[in-house]
């Protein structure tokens, strides 16, 4: 019988199984064990399943059966498994879900199997995964490096092979980041696409800025995920216009020639782009050129104005302060400030602060600054190519704040930190549009560098087509992670 690569994408793992080549026990031992033997140095895999995968795997069925996958600890929940948020008081509750998020279920209908959840910041409140509750994920690229956040977690995970997909979530970047220093593949589809349902989280998910979305290392693997959980469900607030076909269906095809806009410079003018990432977006602008499209500089004039951020960190405020409220009745005692990291226990007493009417105009602004976003879309441009980051990997702790950091001490470090992670990803959750990361950069010092692709509202088939001429064009799938060396096989089947 021959043996599996841990390192081929789910569409590979499942054609294995599906060919009799390889049992559904044992892809998912041989990835358990990789898991065992390579998570302790990373911190990725914070609540492992490895029985219920066990028994999952015996009853899969369906495209994807027996292929393993990781789910966010945040959010999107499963049936009697262990939720934390990352939040340290609920984590010593011991709390469990008590239902299957309509994700998990629609993974589970087309035969993943749940191998674990993976590590996020507490509430997923920072860009880089490092919360009290569980410890720091390291990059796998170079353990000394952040993985990014929120979802940062899910990013390690597949970028050290310890499942070939994952789940994660996006209010202002959180998937595309840690893809992007990751060096993965990671979507966040437009508004509705996935239903975050059956919970309603963090007020409405961030006044419809919070999206889930997918990470995987291969093109078509997103867009098969997205075939699998795609769709509205009762009670989701917003609904993506449904796809005229399968997405898997379409990524093969040649879109034509459209119009790409690219962004290679801060139209705030508040930092500069670290030369390095700007020089990865043009070599996609270049690839896409030459295949040709139409590729010009251009972009839409409402990135040079964040005035929307403050508005949209009211919001967050709010939505952060249910979300400590709503799991302190999930465990039946409030959380208090000793329950939560301090960062998280500031937004709530500005929340305090916040009027009802307050909240309303908050939310009214967002949209009409996503007006102003998509109205270049509606002028003729078909994508927009940019950075996904404006600046190299983070170290460790680089961007965790010390307890007590002043006002002014945390608006530098925002404007230094945070900010320079986020500033080209978050107004397209303000927008709703899909968005995606490609690994197509490496830094001099070795670590991944991502290109951020943006489409219209509800043009993930127009998204996925030309990601994949990117990924046949300037090819991603031979580079591994330092953690992943020749020294080191990852174990086969």
């Amino acid at each position: 019988m021959s043996k599996v690569d841990l390192w081929q994408d789910a569409t590979a793992q499942a054609e294995l199984v599906r060919s009799g080549e390889i049992s559904r026990t044992e892809l998912l031992e041989a990835t358990i064990a990789h898991v065992q033997a390579v998570n302790p140095e990373i911190n990725a895999v914070i609540i492992p399943l490895f029985e219920k995968a066990r028994r999952e795997s015996e009853l899969a069925s369906g495209p994807f059966a027996g292929v393993p996958y990781l789910l966010k600890d945040l959010t999107v929940v499963s049936q009697g498994d262990i939720n934390t948020s990352s939040i340290k008081g609920m984590k010593e509750s011991g709390y469990r879900a008590d239902h299957d998020a309509y994700f998990v279920q629609r993974m589970r209908a087309a035969g993943f199997v749940l191998l674990g959840k993976v590590n996020t910041p507490e509430m997923g409140t920072q860009v880089t995964t490092e919360p009290e509750a569980w410890g720091a994920t390291r990059n796998p690229w170079n353990l000394g490096r952040s993985v990014g956040g929120s979802s940062g977690g899910s990013g390690a995970a597949v970028a050290a092979a310890l499942s070939p997909v994952a789940h994660g979530n996006d209010a202002a970047g959180s998937v595309r980041i840690p893809a992007s220093v990751c060096g993965v593949v990671g979507l966040k589809p437009t508004r509705g696409r996935i239903s975050p349902g059956p919970l309603v989280t963090d007020s409405d998910n961030v006044a419809g800025a919070a999206h889930e979305g997918l990470f995987a290392r291969s093109v078509r693997d997103i867009a098969a995920l997205l075939d699998v959980v795609s769709g509205h469900r009762p009670g989701d607030t917003f609904c993506a216009p449904t796809a005229s076909r399968p997405y898997a269906q379409g990524i093969s095809e040649n879109p034509g020639s459209l119009r790409v806009g690219v962004l290679t410079h801060n139209p705030v003018g508040d930092f500069a782009l670290d030369p390095e990432c700007a020089a990865a977006a043009r070599g996609a602008a270049a690839a896409l050129a030459a295949l040709g499209h139409d590729v010009n500089d251009a972009y839409p004039e409402a990135l040079g104005d964040r005035s929307f951020l403050k508005d949209y960190s009211t919001i967050c405020d709010v939505a952060i302060a249910r979300e400590i409220e709503r799991n302190g009745e999930l465990i039946g005692r409030p959380l208090t400030e000793d329950d939560v990291e301090w960062t998280s226990w500031e937004m709530v007493k500005r929340a305090d602060q916040v009027t009802g009417r307050a909240f309303a105009a908050c939310v009214d602004e967002l949209r009409y600054y996503a007006g102003k976003v998509e109205r270049w879309w509606e002028a003729g441009w078909d994508l927009l190519i940019l950075p996904t980051v404006t600046r190299q990997t983070p170290e460790i702790g680089e961007l965790m704040l010390a307890k007590g950091t002043d006002l002014e001490g945390r608006h530098t470090a925002f404007i230094s930190g945070s900010l320079r992670m986020l500033a080209f990803t978050v107004p397209f959750n303000v927008s709703g549009q899909p968005a995606i990361s490609l690994p197509i950069g490496m830094s001099s010092d070795g670590m991944p560098i991502g290109v951020q692709i943006v489409a219209a509202y509800g043009r993930e088939d127009l998204l996925l087509q030309v990601a994949a001429q990117l990924e046949g064009a300037l090819p991603w799938v031979a580079r591994r992670p330092q953690l992943l060396n020749p020294s080191r096989k990852i174990p086969a089947a």
